[in-house]
C-alpha cells in the first residue's frame, strides 16, 4: 500500500491573459498505464525534452499533462539566448547553438529565425545608432549576441511528435494531485489513477509545488505585451531589424523580439503570485499590464501611439542564484524537480531536458 505524504498544489487558477502562440495540436486518447520506469509530469519543453532524450536511450516512458499548451513553455517569448539570469554558467553554454541545431537536424517547423539579440545599457557614453530609446535613462547598444527566435508552442509540438516517435506515452487531461511512495518506487495520485515509476521527474511550471519541499525561493509572473504590425520604416526608425531580439544587461530589466509580422513583444513587468486571491492577482496582472504599456509608449517618440493588442503573463520559479537545476526531493528518493529557470529559459529548457536524461542514465 502506497504511502501518500506530498500533496501537489497548484497556487494559481489565475489565467493571466492570452500569449500569441497558437498550433492545433491533438493528442489521441488512451488510458494511463499503471506503471513505467520513468514518469514525467509536465509537456513543456522540459519534460518533453527529457522524454525524448530518455526513451531514445531505450527507457520507459510515459509524460503526463494537465492540458497541453497551456503552461509556461508556451507562455515564454520564444527568445533563444545561451546565457542564464547571472552570465554563461558550464552546464549551459552554447545551449542556445544545440536547440538551434537540433531544430534544423529534425526538420523542425519552430518558427525559428536566427538574426542575433541586441545587449542594451543605460550608458549615454554609447552610440545613439541604432538604438536611442528612453527606459529609466537613456538606453543605446551595447553589444550583439548571437541568439535567434522561434514560436516556443510549434517547438513543444516539436518535441512531443519526437518524444512519441521514441516510444514515449503522452497522456493529456491528467492532474497529478500527490506525490507517495511504495517501497523502492514511487507513486503518483492523478484524477485519472494511481501511476507507480522507479523515477519520477517533476517538470512543473511556477504554479505547482508540495507542501513539504519547495526547491524554488522565487516565484512571480513575467508580463509581456504585443503590439499591433508595425511599418517597415518604424521599425527602421526605432533601430530593429525582422526577427530581432534584445534585452538590457542591467537593472530594470527589458526584453523584446521583433514578431513575423512586424510587432514588437516586449516584457518585464514581474509580480508574486503565492498565496494571494484571485482577485488581488488580477488587480496586480492589470496594473503590471498599464505600467508596461507606458513604458512603451515612453521607448521612442515613434512608438508614442502604437497601439497594443494582446498582454498576457506568464509564471517563473527559481532560486537566489537563477541558475536552472536538478533537484531531487528530500522526501522521496526517486523523484527529482527540474526548472529554475532565470532569463530567457527556451534554450535552458531543452538543454535541462538532456540533462535530465543523463543523471537517470548513470
Amino acid at each position: 500500500m502506497a504511502e501518500r505524504s506530498a500533496v501537489i498544489t497548484h497556487e494559481s487558477a489565475v489565467t493571466f491573459g492570452t500569449p500569441p502562440w497558437v498550433t492545433d495540436v491533438t493528442i489521441s486518447p488512451r488510458t494511463i498505464p499503471s506503471s513505467c520506469q520513468v514518469l514525467v509530469i509536465g509537456a513543456g519543453i522540459t519534460g518533453l525534452s527529457a522524454a525524448m532524450w530518455l526513451a531514445r536511450s531505450g527507457h520507459d516512458v510515459t509524460v503526463i499533462e494537465r492540458r497541453f499548451g497551456s503552461g509556461a513553455s508556451a507562455r515564454s517569448g520564444g527568445v533563444i539566448l545561451g546565457d542564464t539570469l547571472v552570465g554563461p554558467v558550464p552546464e549551459f553554454i552554447d545551449c542556445h547553438i544545440e536547440l538551434r541545431h537540433w531544430v534544423v537536424d529534425e526538420w523542425a517547423d519552430c518558427e525559428l529565425f536566427w538574426c542575433g539579440c541586441l545587449e542594451l545599457a543605460r550608458d549615454v557614453s554609447l552610440s545613439r545608432d541604432p538604438i536611442d530609446w528612453q527606459a529609466e535613462g537613456s538606453l543605446r547598444m551595447s553589444g550583439w549576441v548571437g541568439a535567434g527566435v522561434l514560436n516556443p508552442l510549434k517547438l513543444q509540438r516539436a518535441l512531443l511528435d519526437r518524444a512519441h516517435r521514441a516510444g514515449a506515452v503522452i497522456v493529456d487531461g491528467v492532474s497529478a494531485t500527490e506525490l507517495a511512495h511504495d517501497g523502492s518506487r514511487s507513486v503518483v495520485v492523478t484524477n485519472r489513477g494511481d501511476i507507480a515509476a522507479r523515477h519520477v521527474v517533476m517538470a512543473v511550471d511556477a504554479t505547482a509545488r508540495t507542501a513539504g519541499f519547495d526547491p524554488w525561493s522565487d516565484r512571480v509572473i513575467t508580463v509581456a505585451i504585443q503590439t499591433a504590425p508595425l511599418s517597415e520604416q518604424a521599425l527602421a526608425a526605432i533601430g530593429l531589424k525582422p526577427h530581432q531580439a534584445f534585452y538590457t544587461r542591467d537593472l530594470p530589466l527589458l526584453w523584446g523580439r521583433v514578431m513575423p509580422d512586424r510587432s514588437l513583444l516586449i516584457g518585464r513587468e514581474t509580480f508574486g503570485f503565492l498565496r494571494r486571491s484571485s482577485e488581488l492577482l488580477g488587480d496586480r496582472f492589470a496594473i503590471a499590464t498599464e505600467r508596461l504599456i507606458s513604458r512603451l509608449h515612453q521607448l521612442h517618440p515613434r512608438l508614442r501611439e502604437t497601439k497594443v493588442c494582446r498582454s498576457w503573463g506568464g509564471p517563473i520559479a527559481r532560486d537566489a542564484d537563477g541558475v536552472p537545476a536538478i533537484v531531487f526531493d528530500p522526501a522521496h528518493r526517486s523523484v527529482l524537480w527540474a526548472g529554475g529557470y532565470g532569463g530567457h529559459g527556451v534554450a535552458q529548457a531543452f538543454r535541462l531536458g538532456r540533462l535530465v536524461a543523463e543523471r537517470l542514465n548513470r
